[in-house]
C-alpha cells in the first residue's frame, strides 16, 4: 500500500488536534436580503404569501439560484477555501480540482494552503474577527469548539448522511447534529510481523484481548526484545479498548472515564507495560518503522500511512499483515480521523460552497482523491473501486472503518484528551493502580467542563 502521511504529518496532525481550547467570541448569522425582507412582510392572508414566493422561486431557479436563499448556486461566484496540510498543497493543481472548475466554469475557486501547525488558530482568529473563508478543511475534534462559536451551517438536509461511514459523520456532528462532512477518514489496526509470529507458533492474527497479549509473549518468547510497541501517553490508542469493553468516554452529557468498562481496558493496556511486553520508554531517536523491520517490536497500533513507510523501508510484504483490531467484552471498536469540511455562515456564497463540498465527497470524486493523494473514501460505496478491492490490507482498513468511533465532540476535548494521556501514563508506568487512574481521568475530565 503506498505511502498516505509521512510520521512528520501524524505529529502535525497529533499537535493540532491537541491544541487548546479558546473564549468564544460573537458570531452573528447574517441572513441574505431576501430572506430578511421576507421575515418582515405581515401576513395577508395564504394565497398572498404564496403567489410571490412561488414567483420568486420560478425567477431565481431560471437564473441558477437557490429557490430559498436566492443565492447564486451556479456562478458566477468566487470561493474562498482553505485547506490544510499536504491535501491543502496539492487540492489546487488536483485533477479533483479541474474536473470541479470543468463542471462548474462560473466557479472561481481560491485555495489558501494551511499547515496544519497554524491552521486552528488562522481560523479562530478568522471567526473572531468575521473574515472566515466559504469553506474550509478542520480537524475531526474542532467541530465542537466551532459549533460553540456559532461558526458553521448546518449540512443541507439533501445530503444521505448513510453514503458516509458513521464514524466519519461523527467527527462532522456536534450535539446530534450533522455541520459538515468527511472529506478522507482513517482508523487504526494491529501491524504485526507475519513470518515472526509463524516463526513462534501464532498461526492466525489476534481475534481478541486474550489472543493480543498471547501473541505478544510469544513473540518475545521467540526472540523479539518486545511483544508490541504501545505509547504509555496516548489516548488515540488507549479509548477504543473502552468502547471495545462496552463503555464509553461520555454519556448523557457526563464523563463515565471511570466506569467498571474504562477500568478494565486500562487494567489491559497497562499490563503489556507491568510484564515487560512493551518499551515504558524510548530512547531518543527511536524509529518505530526501523524497529518493526529488525523485529524487535514485532506489532503495533497505527494508521495506514504506515504500509507504505513499511514498503520503503524494505520489509517484503510476505513478511507482515496487517489485522483488525482485537476484539473485547463487546466490541472490536478503534479510532476514527480524517478530516472534515464546513461551510461558514459568514459565507455570503453557502449554497456555492456546499455544491463544491458535495463535488468533493462525491463518490466518483472520493475515489479520484484516493488514487491521487491516497487518502482513504469517507463514503462507502467509493470503497468497490478496484483501486481500494485490490490491496488487501487496505480491505482491513476498510472493514475496521464500520467499527470506528471519535471522540465527544466537546469544545473542552483537547484539554480532556491531555489529562487522559497523563493519567494514562500513570497506569502505563505502575505510578497509579488503574482504578486510581480512571477515577482521575474522570476527576480532571469533569473539572475541565465545569461539572
Amino acid at each position: 500500500m503506498p505511502t498516505i502521511y509521512s510520521v512528520a504529518d501524524y505529529a502535525y496532525e497529533t499537535r493540532l488536534e491537541r491544541a487548546s481550547d479558546r473564549d468564544p467570541g460573537p458570531f452573528e448569522l447574517r441572513l441574505p436580503t431576501t430572506r430578511r425582507y421576507l421575515a418582515k412582510m405581515k401576513p395577508f392572508g395564504h394565497a398572498f404569501r404564496v403567489v410571490p414566493l412561488l414567483a420568486l422561486a420560478l425567477v431565481s431557479a431560471a437564473c441558477g439560484n437557490n429557490p430559498t436563499t436566492g443565492a447564486s448556486v451556479n456562478g458566477p461566484v468566487t470561493l474562498q477555501v482553505w485547506a490544510n496540510g499536504d491535501e491543502g498543497d496539492k487540492l489546487a493543481a488536483s485533477q479533483a480540482m479541474a474536473s470541479f472548475k470543468s463542471q462548474n466554469p462560473n466557479f472561481t475557486v481560491q485555495i489558501t494552503p494551511l499547515p496544519w501547525t497554524t491552521a486552528h488558530d488562522k481560523l479562530i482568529t478568522s471567526i473572531a474577527g468575521r473574515a472566515t473563508p466559504d469553506v474550509a478543511m478542520i480537524g475531526t475534534t474542532w467541530m465542537g469548539e466551532l459549533t460553540k462559536l456559532n461558526a458553521v451551517t448546518t449540512l443541507p438536509s439533501s445530503v444521505n448522511k448513510s453514503d458516509f461511514f458513521a464514524g466519519g459523520m461523527d467527527t462532522a456532528s456536534a450535539n446530534g447534529t450533522a455541520y459538515g462532512l468527511p472529506w478522507y477518514v482513517e482508523t487504526r489496526v494491529i501491524y504485526y510481523r507475519k513470518d515472526l509470529a509463524d516463526k513462534a507458533g501464532v498461526s492466525s492474527s489476534p481475534a481478541t484481548w486474550d489472543d493480543l497479549m498471547t501473541m505478544a509473549q510469544k513473540l518475545k518468547a521467540g526472540g523479539s526484545k518486545y511483544g508490541i510497541n504501545l505509547q504509555t501517553n496516548d489516548w488515540q490508542e488507549f479509548i477504543p479498548l473502552i468502547w471495545s469493553a462496552g463503555g464509553d468516554i461520555m454519556k448523557n452529557g457526563k464523563f463515565t472515564l471511570d466506569s467498571p468498562e474504562a477500568v478494565k481496558a486500562l487494567t489491559f493496556y497497562s499490563d503489556f507495560f507491568k510484564k515487560g511486553l512493551t518499551r515504558s520508554s524510548q530512547p531518543q531517536g527511536f524509529d518505530l518503522i526501523q524497529a518493526f523491520v529488525a523485529g524487535d517490536d514485532p506489532m503495533f497500533i497505527s494508521g495506514p500511512w504506515m504500509a507504505g513507510l513499511i514498503s520503503k523501508a524494505g520489509l517484503d510484504q510476505s513478511k507482515w499483515a496487517v489485522a483488525p483490531m482485537p476484539k473485547g467484552d463487546k466490541s472490536a471498536t478503534s479510532f476514527v480521523g480524517g478530516s472534515d469540511w464546513v461551510v461558514f455562515k459568514n459565507s455570503k456564497n453557502q449554497d456555492a460552497a456546499w455544491k463544491f463540498v458535495q463535488f468533493m465527497t462525491s463518490k466518483d470524486t472520493q475515489i479520484s482523491w484516493y488514487k491521487e493523494l491516497k487518502d482513504l473514501p469517507s463514503r462507502q460505496d467509493a470503497w468497490g473501486d478496484p483501486a481500494l478491492t485490490a490491496d488487501p490490507n487496505l480491505k482491513v482498513f476498510g472493514a475496521q472503518l464500520k467499527d470506528a468511533h471519535s471522540p465527544p465532540n466537546i469544545p473542552q476535548w483537547e484539554e480532556v484528551a491531555k489529562a487522559i494521556d497523563d493519567w494514562q501514563e500513570k497506569a502505563s508506568l505502575n505510578k497509579a493502580t488503574p482504578a486510581d487512574a480512571a477515577k482521575g481521568m474522570q476527576q480532571q475530565a469533569t473539572q475541565i467542563i465545569g461539572g
